[in-house]
Parts: structure tokens; sequence; C-alpha cells
């Protein structure tokens, strides 16, 4: 078997202290915090849905400024404010004024890199009770999304009464994409791509920021039919139009042809095997045996070690039915799909860059 090469990480990326070194917290302390945890997630829900990083700006706030502002009750505002304190995202200067730390500031709508919508999706109601049937899903198999609103969620989604929680997940997934936007670019070179198909590619925001670094590149996205209208004007709002298309596409049917590389973000983690296999198996068809297949994923490592894939991986498995894999996982995915896995390129996000080649 060939030796898949896993590059050097970017310098940027943080260094996890080893578990031998680092200071445990007690036990009941442990079983507190991960207890507890959700009342982090609904008070941050509470600090995005006010506007509070919005209102706060880049200034010290007064408490008393902030309730009025957000129409809030002080006294219950404050104990909100605590909590954000006590998790890093305010920073409290003196006695009743606030100020946003560095990841408060990626809360803030204008951010560059804003996570603002988000953060508001992943601690959405939606998910509340979603998580509360979770233990149904464990036992029985089953995907607890479709257990409990009786359809998958992305056919929920494009019910007409759904729209407002699908415009929520859409502008989440745009956030996410813009993160790791930077991380991508400095991380791979695009330059020798003549024409990149970006498949489930949303509104095209890494294809888009692609072709703008990239000007000698063409690309297409492809997409959902109830997306692909915005994509359009999101690449005609960016001068595009001439180097980029939007098509529809069922890429469990076809994907389209014509590009010498193709790119997924986070498409495959949605889907169990057999399902990922059809849409490797579909790109095949269409790839040149010189092409290359670029999959942005979490690459999960085993073991204790902190990755926010591994809590992605319970998202999709109460969401979608998918799940995160391991380097191994990956391997054998894609070649059951007829790709070689080349290199793993780790990136200063969450995210990898896995290169395949048409096996």
């Amino acid at each position: 078997m060939s030796q898949v090469q896993t590059l050097q990480a970017p310098s940027s990326i943080p260094q996890v202290q080893d578990a031998g070194t680092a200071t445990a917290p007690n036990p009941q302390q442990l079983l507190l915090q991960a207890g507890l945890g959700y009342i982090v997630s609904a008070c941050l829900q509470v600090f995005v849905k006010l506007a509070l990083p919005d209102r706060m700006g880049s200034g010290p706030t007064h408490l008393s400024i902030l309730a009025e502002q957000a129409g809030a009750h002080e006294g219950h505002l404050y104990r909100i404010l605590r909590v954000m304190e006590m998790n890093g995202i305010v920073q409290q200067t003196e006695p009743y004024v606030y100020t946003l730390t560095p990841a408060g500031m990626l809360l803030r709508s204008d951010a560059e890199g804003s996570l603002a919508d988000t953060m508001e999706w992943l601690t959405d109601p939606l998910h509340l009770q979603a998580y509360s049937h979770l233990t149904t899903s464990v036992v029985s198999g089953t995907i607890t999304f479709d257990h409990i609103y009786g359809e998958p969620a992305f056919q929920w989604f494009s019910q007409p009464e759904n729209q407002k929680e699908a415009s929520l997940f859409n502008n989440a997934m745009t956030g996410i994409s813009n993160m790791c936007l930077p991380a991508i670019l400095e991380a791979y070179d695009f330059s020798s791509i003549r024409n990149m198909v970006d498949v489930g590619g949303g509104h095209g925001a890494i294809l888009r920021t692609i072709l703008k670094s990239y000007p000698a590149m063409q690309g297409i996205v492809a997409e959902m039919p109830t997306v692909v209208s915005d994509t359009r004007l999101a690449i005609a709002s960016d001068e595009l139009s001439d180097r980029c298309q939007a098509v529809e596409c069922n890429f469990f049917a076809s994907v389209p042809a014509g590009g010498d590389a193709y790119f997924m973000k986070h498409i495959i983690h949605d889907w169990e095997d057999s399902s990922a296999i059809r849409i490797l198996s579909n790109i095949r068809q269409v790839i040149p045996s010189n092409g290359r297949l670029i999959l942005a994923e979490c690459v999960v490592e085993e073991g204790a070690t902190p990755h926010p894939g591994k809590l992605l991986d319970i998202e999709m498995m109460v969401f979608v039915g998918g799940k995160e894999r391991t380097e191994e996982e990956f391997r054998d995915l894609l070649a059951a799909g007829g790709f070689r896995l080349n290199h793993i390129i780790p990136t200063a996000s969450p995210i990898s860059l896995l290169e395949a080649l048409p096996a």
C-alpha cells in the first residue's frame, strides 16, 4: 500500500498540551462541566440573539447601556455576561463594564470571518430539541432528526414553512466557509487548476474567493435547485459571472463534467458510507485521469486528543446520519469510490485538505 503524505500543519495552529502534564480538574468538577455544557450554549444563544457583540463594538460598554439597548432585564443580563466571561467571550475591565475578547469579536456581524450566524445556528432551540432525543437514536441506530420530524433534515429545510431555519443553516455554513477560507488559501496551491467544480458549494463562497486569488481559473458551483438562484446572485455581485457559473446538481445522480479538479467542503461528512461512495463514484465518472479531488473535512484523531471533529461527528449523527472520519476511514472510502488518497494537508483551522487522485 502506498504511503499517504501528511504535510506539516502551519505554525499558527495551537499545540495541544500533553495530557500527562496538564492539570486535570477534580472528578466532580469534570462531570459538572460536561453536564452543564448546554447552559453555556443557551447563554451564547442569548448573547448572539440580542446582538450584544454588535452593541459592544470594539470598546468597553457598561452593563446598563447594554441592557437598555437590547431591551433586556439588567440583572438577568449580568448573569449571562458572567457565563460569557467565564468562557472567554467577554472580559470585565471594571465593575459591570465589559469588552469583547478576540473570540467575542468573531461574534460581531461585521467581523472578518464572523461566526455570529454559525453560533446562532449551533445554539438554536432546534438543536436542543434534537439532542434531547439522542439516547433514542443511539439505542435504535436511527437518525435523531428523522425520528423527531419524520423526514430527513435537508428535505425538512426545503419546506416553505421551515425557510427561517433553512436560511439560518445556510448562513451558518457560509460563516464556516469564511472562517476556513484564509486557512485553505494558505495551505494549498491552486495555481495549476484550470477549471474547478465545487460540488455542493452552497453560495460559492469558497470558490469565489479562490477565483479572486487565481484570475486564470474558471469555476462551477454545483448545487441543489433551491440554492442556485442565490448562488448566481452572489457570483454576479462579485463580478465573476464571466468565469464562474452555478448549475443545478443532484450529486447522487451525476455531477457536471469539465473540471480538472473537483472540490467538496463538508459534504462527505453529511453521509454514511454507501451514500458517500455514490457521490465519489459519480465524480470519478467525469474526472479526467490527471485530475484531482480535494476534500475539506475534519480528520479525526483517535484517543483523547481534543478536536472539534469529535463533536461535529455527533452533530452528523443527530442531523443527517453522516460521520466525521479518521485517516484510515477516508482512505478506504476514497478507494471504494475510485480514488487514491495522496496528501493530507492540515490547515490553520479545524479542517484538513485531503487530496485524492483517480485510482
